[in-house]
């Protein structure tokens, strides 16, 4: 077993990092041991070969959340060349370039352990209060955007540095096989465009595209759609696209998830009922298919634990009721909405299983540093949660959109997203991505899908 010594400071954020890296992400056996006076983490494998890699970070802080402000971000952060990372120079979060390599001992100044520990708790979001109009940290506030490092996942070429390291000392464990997956999943804020909405609604939409638009043709047209929708041609609402979502994961041996927003608490949430006989033969079809079910957390629960559990609860019961059973639930955050590490632990306190919410609104890429699930940390309570995190990738809108990168659906938008996907397949990691089901109505966007799927 490779035995791991760690500075005898900071000892549960220590602790995750070393166990996330060598356990969660290599899938190796170890023993950890805190050791007073030492300077770095001294891993020593099996055979008695040693690697030191400097501490550089926590030792300049005292025990507890010292570190825990924004003059412990760097500004511009420096790139090295190594011989254990041969892909790109590497980036140093933390640490410097140094590198001695000898028979029997490797000495690395890049702390690995401190800069993953950055990326995966999201501390960073705690300590700088940058927020858009929606309350959400913004990518173009993070160190890996002002950086150029989104669109990497430095995470994993650390854990590939590592293993290139201990594979070069001849460690005698094999570390962890993995697969590249492509984890497709759709939120649903808006199920129907015409189905749910009442006669005064619709009567009122007619009077809008008559009176003020002036559109008569749409607006005969649409009321034509609502009177037929009425009585039962569900086909012909735009939005009711669940079929071809779901036959075309079915083509390609992939399931869905759709996360269903189980109560309107907010002007911004879905303006459905779960209850309605429609979606609960919605949510029965999803299922009856082998897809999957989550959690759209509504707007305003990202700081409301007692509202996230009724949201839960509330969709578990309805699914209970209509025969679904499933062994994991899952959710994400309407619109994003996160604030570390408050809405990790609603969801832990709710009794979800997973998140996929850890991605930026307006830029694609790894917000975490990382392609590969993982349990999330509490950087306040200075815990593991059981939650466990699957990285949100790629949301649809965040590229396609002018109000974030507004590439379109042109070669520009699918460059984008085969870059972060091929990332994911380098590493046999999840390519998680997020496609409403609202968004398939446009042809150009259903192609730009498939093309993605497809590559």
């Amino acid at each position: 077993m490779i035995t791991i010594s760690i500075p005898d400071n900071f000892i549960p954020e220590r602790s995750y990092v070393v166990d996330m890296l060598f356990r969660e992400f290599l899938g190796l056996q170890y023993q950890l041991t805190p050791v007073s006076g030492t300077q770095h983490y001294e891993i020593v494998l099996e055979n008695r070969k040693l690697i030191l890699f400097k501490d550089n970070f926590f030792l300049k802080y005292k025990d507890g959340l010292d570190y825990l402000n924004k003059y412990a971000i760097p500004g511009i952060i420096q790139f090295s060349k190594n011989r254990f990372y041969s892909d790109a120079e590497i980036p140093i979060i933390y640490g410097d370039g140094e590198m001695v390599v000898e028979d029997n001992i490797i000495i690395c100044g890049i702390d690995i352990f401190a800069s993953s520990f950055f990326m995966l708790s999201r501390w960073e979001e705690h300590v700088n209060k940058s927020r858009d109009n929606h309350n959400r940290f913004p990518a173009i506030a993070s160190l890996a955007y002002r950086n150029k490092l989104l669109d990497r996942a430095v995470v994993n070429e650390y854990v590939e540095m590592l293993w290139n390291m201990l594979s070069h000392l001849k460690c005698p464990q094999q570390r962890l096989e993995r697969e590249f997956r492509t984890i497709l999943t759709h939120d649903v804020d808006e199920p129907f465009s015409y189905a749910l909405k009442s006669p005064i609604t619709a009567l009122k939409q007619l009077g809008n595209d008559l009176l003020k638009s002036k559109k008569p043709v749409m607006a005969f047209d649409n009321a034509y759609k609502w009177l037929q929708i009425r009585r039962g041609v569900i086909e012909l609402d735009p939005y009711n696209t669940f079929d071809y979502i779901m036959d075309t994961s079915e083509k390609l041996n992939l399931k869905s998830q759709f996360h269903f927003i189980a109560e309107r608490c907010t002007a911004f949430d879905g303006n459905y009922n779960l209850h309605h006989r429609l979606l609960r033969k919605l949510m029965r079809k999803i299922s009856t298919r082998g897809h999957e079910i989550g959690l759209h957390s509504s707007y305003g629960s990202a700081d409301n634990p007692f509202q996230t559990r009724k949201e839960i609860d509330a969709l578990k019961t309805l699914c209970s009721e209509e025969g679904i059973s499933q062994s994991v639930w899952c959710s994400r955050q309407h619109y994003l909405r996160w604030e570390t590490p408050t809405t990790s632990d609603n969801l832990e306190f709710a009794g979800l299983d997973y998140d996929t919410t850890l991605s930026y609104a307006d830029a694609a890429g790894f917000r975490c540093g990382v392609c590969y699930e993982f349990p999330l940390f509490n950087i306040l309570a200075r815990q593991c949660l059981k939650l466990r995190e699957r990285p949100l990738v790629v949301m649809e809108c965040s590229v396609i959109d002018e109000r974030y990168m507004n590439l379109g659906t042109d070669d520009e938008a699918f460059a984008v997203i085969k870059s972060v996907k091929d990332t994911c397949r380098r590493f046999n990691g999840d390519f998680t991505i997020l496609w409403h089901n609202t968004r398939f109505i446009d042809p150009k966007e259903r192609e730009l899908y498939n093309q993605v799927l497809l590559t």
